[in-house]
């Protein structure tokens, strides 16, 4: 009855669920969600999800959440790894991950973090920065904020197959070849099938385009990197299968191959978790020991302001992110985004469904232009639209000035993440719409 009052969801549909769920375990997975890093208690979400999965005994059943085995889970040995080429580094990480926020993961770190790095120099001066298929400028708010973060930096470069604001700003592009006339190192996936796969061209490069392995073992053949300065892909593959077993031989019926013939789940005797006790941890010394709760506290999500909303965005299955808008035939299907806003709230404020608004962040900034999509399948609260639009460089003709850029809608948002996770909370910033001035 509480939860009904906070979610609107009837208690009723709250009381059955839970009912089916003790009904089906083990057979359960309770997923976290994709992309739900979006709030400034997102960890805690995520991690009450995998807390009920826990307790419904899924964790490793059949039926439920599975553990991914390893190659060695099935005694087989796993890829030579390119990394191992060179000793690891002994520096800390620049973005204080693992040594000053101890709560956080080492291994994907937090970019956001690194940027203060580059302008405080603590722990160490950062003067270079490559990125790769990354266009932090569109997928990451304040893009104003950032840039000034950058401004420490000697040298930027971006590794991309489409042009974006950050190779814009960038002092050297290194031009990607797209996905279908690139092959790629051979990659390890684990699961109930641990598996290996590779990628090989379906056409010839176009332009003057390289694959990523030709970009990164040419940058170490012109740093003296020998021992990474590879000049064929045969060469790469052949290293990384060494200890395997595998040949690229087995790769040509299906492109990928498995490492074992049957599903393997574990025995519970088998289980055993990177915990100090082995064991799946409700109360973790490693969250206690950096002032986080293991078990936080609910509270309720502050309510819009009068008159405003909760900026949302999402995909499309027909755009990746902001890299293809400019895309001729893709431009053709879906050219602009639009403002999903809940029909009873447009008829507050007298909006009609395909009205031209303008989307003003929290400080009364207009950040564009956009057209009302008036619907009943989205909360009163919010305002959606998908990400990727709002583009303004000169080059990209089709998707220049077309639609709005949730991001520009954040001012201030490196600063505000979640501090147990570590996640940006791209979701917890307030907008307001009005009807579009005729222009002159």
């Amino acid at each position: 009855q509480w939860a009904e009052g906070e979610t609107g969801v009837p208690a009723a549909a709250i009381t059955a669920l839970a009912r089916q769920l003790a009904e089906a375990a083990p057979g359960v997975i309770w997923h976290p969600g994709w992309m739900v890093a979006r709030y400034d208690d997102s960890f805690h979400v995520c991690r009450t999800a995998y807390i009920i999965n826990a307790l419904l005994g899924s964790i490793g059943a059949k039926g439920g959440l599975p553990i991914a085995n390893k190659p060695g889970d099935v005694g087989r040995k796993g890829l030579k790894k390119l990394v191992d080429l060179y000793p690891a580094p002994e520096e800390k990480r620049a973005d204080g991950v693992g040594w000053r926020h101890t709560q956080f993961d080492g291994g994907p770190g937090l970019i956001n973090l690194a940027y203060d790095a580059i302008a405080t120099g603590d722990p160490y001066p950062v003067k270079a920065y490559i990125c790769y298929r990354h266009d932090p400028l569109m997928a990451m708010p304040d893009a104003e904020a950032m840039k000034r973060k950058w401004e420490g930096l000697d040298l930027m470069v971006s590794v991309t197959f489409s042009w974006s604001d950050t190779a814009w700003h960038s002092d050297v592009v290194l031009p990607l070849s797209t996905y279908l006339s690139r092959e790629s190192i051979i990659a390890s996936k684990g699961g109930l099938k641990p598996q290996f796969f590779v990628r090989k061209r379906a056409m010839q490069p176009t332009l003057d385009t390289r694959a990523d392995w030709e970009i990164l073992c040419g940058l170490a053949k012109r740093l003296g990197m020998d021992k990474l300065a590879f000049e064929r892909i045969e060469d790469i593959w052949d290293y990384q299968l060494q200890p395997t077993g595998v040949t690229m031989a087995d790769f040509d019926a299906k492109g990928f191959v498995e490492l074992c013939d049957a599903p393997k789940y574990r025995e519970d005797a088998e289980l055993k978790f990177a915990t100090g006790s082995g064991k799946l941890e409700m109360i973790s010394p490693k969250w206690t020991k950096a002032g986080e709760p293991s078990l936080r506290t609910y509270a309720a999500p502050p309510a819009p302001p009068q008159g405003m909303f909760r900026i949302a965005f999402g995909r499309t299955a027909l755009h990746t992110q902001g890299h293809t808008v400019n895309n001729p035939l893709l431009a053709e299907q879906m050219p602009t985004n639009v403002a999903w806003i809940n029909t009873a709230r447009a008829a507050e404020l007298g909006i009609a469904d395909g009205e031209l608004l303008e989307v003003l962040d929290a400080r009364g900034a207009a950040a564009g232009r956009i057209r009302a999509f008036v619907t009943d399948f989205v909360h009163p609260e919010a305002l959606f639209m998908v990400h990727g639009f709002g583009h303004r460089l000169p080059v990209e003709s089709r998707a220049r000035g077309k639609g709005v850029a949730d991001q520009e809608l954040m001012p201030g948002g490196l600063e505000r993440y979640d501090r147990a996770g570590g996640g940006i909370s791209m979701q917890e910033h307030f907008v307001a719409v009005r009807k579009a001035a005729a222009r002159a």
